[in-house]
């Protein structure tokens, strides 16, 4: 089972003004993971909301968001023919795992209590998200590092 693709919203303006019907003008300038694995070349594409609000979407488990956080920046204005200042043209971006945890907030959700396993549930009771705790160990200590 696939999980279901979260979208990310991001704000583009001109001059602090919406800047709209800019999506074909808009690619990822990076795209990593974390751990700094170019992931570029499996980018999503990006489409307009509306009022100067795009986004792109992704799923945890698909690429390129299939083994850890991304972080990349957006051109919003890749062959310049907006005239985007640099401060509104290049867009900070992040993809966390975390960010479905904001399903978790609105969706009923359960956890098996022998193996930890969870599953996130939209409103039909159809699984968006699973998680499956995997660990060999019968203990897990932890110790926060408090300086």
């Amino acid at each position: 089972m696939a999980n279901t693709a979260i979208d990310i919203p991001f704000y583009v303006s001109r001059d602090g003004l919406p800047l709209s019907g800019a999506a074909a003008e808009m690619e990822f300038e990076s795209l990593k993971t974390v751990d700094g694995t170019d992931k570029i070349a499996s980018a999503p594409s990006i489409s307009e909301i509306g009022g100067g609000w795009y986004k792109f979407s992704t799923a945890y488990g698909t690429e390129p968001f299939d083994s850890s956080d991304l972080i990349g920046v957006i051109d919003a204005d890749k062959d310049a023919n907006n005239n985007l200042a640099n401060t509104e043209r290049y867009i900070p971006v992040e993809v966390r795992l975390d960010f479905y945890a904001l399903a978790r907030s609105v969706y009923k959700m359960t956890q098996d209590k022998l193996t930890g396993n969870m599953e996130i549930k939209n409103s039909n009771d159809n699984t968006i998200l699973k998680l499956d705790i995997t660990d060999s160990e019968s203990q897990v200590v932890r110790e926060p590092d408090i300086n």
